[in-house]
């Protein structure tokens, strides 16, 4: 059953905000078309120890298997034979045999299918079927990166814009003023009414995102807690919500209500160089005081306002530290940067991204640069 929005609802900026960001999460697709090799667009160099024959294994990642093939895995799509019978060509799983071939002078891999190369030359070659395809399933396949590393940033976290945040009802009280409220509670929000019927999420407020740079805040971080249905609006505007889901923190009063969104990654996306109008810095380590490392989860000040997306990867460079030249009266001089490690963005705001720390040769830090990498 559709619900209609109230005029009061529609008009929030908020609400616009996570709309707009909902229906662009809907319809991305970051699986690349792959580039033809040019003279700025040399062919990936393949390494030299790749191995000939690969059994994918459950908890391989797809950033994984392309760094045992590539010295720059973001380029696995430009040497991945697709099957053009199969609906989700690009899907590897557990079990899957890859191989490496070269087919018309050119190094690719595939699955192997029981008949080596020449079975993947032949799906290669193959006309584009006409009609129905194979479609395959996505649940099991290889994801990217290790979904369970960055499932509480996917699921419960928001970046909104804060006066944005200031316009939405807030929690005034429990039916019973409980300190710690459950699945099955009644809460009160007072602001703009809710749609009785309508399901909310409930978010607390987080610590707000200063630009290193402007000094500017940019975004203010917010973690859903629960979720509820509204069961009625009083005259003077406050709404009765039903809790259905807790998510591990208790409701307080002053949080926020409003319409809940999902959060998801694309089932399939291929690591890119990012493509945005500027260079970025790193301004959060997320659930951490210290140091970034692989497998960590990071905030950058590069959001989709700046072009960044999910599949965006990045190098990060450590500031190259000063120097005394002592030919020179000991004039401070301050060395190059060097190359770290590298991140992917895996979900964007306005003006912020979460970004997953690929590798790293160094631990990273708040204030560490970022660059597209190079295209090698």
């Amino acid at each position: 059953m559709t619900k209609s929005l109230s005029n009061n609802t529609v008009k929030s900026p908020l609400f616009r905000r996570l709309l707009a960001a909902s229906i662009a999460g809907a319809i991305l697709t970051t699986a690349l078309t792959a580039v033809p090799a040019s003279a700025n667009n040399p062919e990936p160099t393949i390494k030299a120890d790749a191995p000939n024959r690969y059994t994918v294994k459950k908890g391989d990642t797809l950033w994984d298997i392309s760094g045992r093939y590539l010295n720059s895995p973001w380029r696995w799509k430009e040497i991945w034979a697709t099957n053009r019978q199969i609906k989700n060509p690009h899907l590897i799983y557990p079990g899957d045999t890859l191989i490496m071939c070269i087919i018309q002078g050119k190094t690719l891999v595939g699955v192997d299918t029981g008949e080596g190369c020449a079975g993947i030359e032949r799906q290669l070659n193959a006309p584009a079927p006409t009609q129905s395809v194979t479609i395959t399933e996505s649940a099991n396949s290889i994801p990217p990166i290790p979904l369970s590393a960055i499932r509480h940033w996917l699921d419960n976290t928001l970046i909104v814009n804060p006066e944005d945040f200031a316009t939405t009802p807030y929690v005034l009280a429990s039916k019973n003023r409980n300190l710690i409220t459950a699945k099955g509670d009644k809460i009160y929000a007072k602001g703009v009414p809710l749609i009785v019927g309508q399901r909310y999420g409930i978010y607390h407020e987080g610590d707000p995102y200063v630009d290193p740079k402007t000094q500017q805040v940019i975004g203010l971080e917010v973690t859903q807690v629960a979720a509820g249905v509204v069961t009625s609006v009083a005259a003077n505007g406050v709404s009765s919500i039903q809790l259905t889901e807790t998510l591990g923190k208790e409701v307080r009063e002053g949080d926020r209500v409003f319409v809940e969104l999902g959060n998801s990654v694309p089932p399939v996306f291929y690591p890119a160089p990012a493509n945005v109008d500027r260079g970025g810095l790193i301004v959060r380590v997320m659930g951490s005081i210290g140091s970034a490392a692989k497998g960590s989860v990071v905030a950058i000040n590069l959001g989709s306002n700046n072009g960044a997306k999910p599949g965006d990867v990045l190098t990060v460079y450590r500031r190259g530290p000063m120097v005394r030249d002592i030919r020179d009266n000991d004039a401070a001089v301050r060395l190059p940067s060097e190359p770290a490690g590298m991140v992917m963005v895996f979900k964007s705001f306005d003006n912020i991204s979460y970004a997953y720390v690929l590798s790293s040769e160094l631990p990273l830090n708040k204030g560490d640069q970022l660059l597209p990498p190079p295209n090698l």
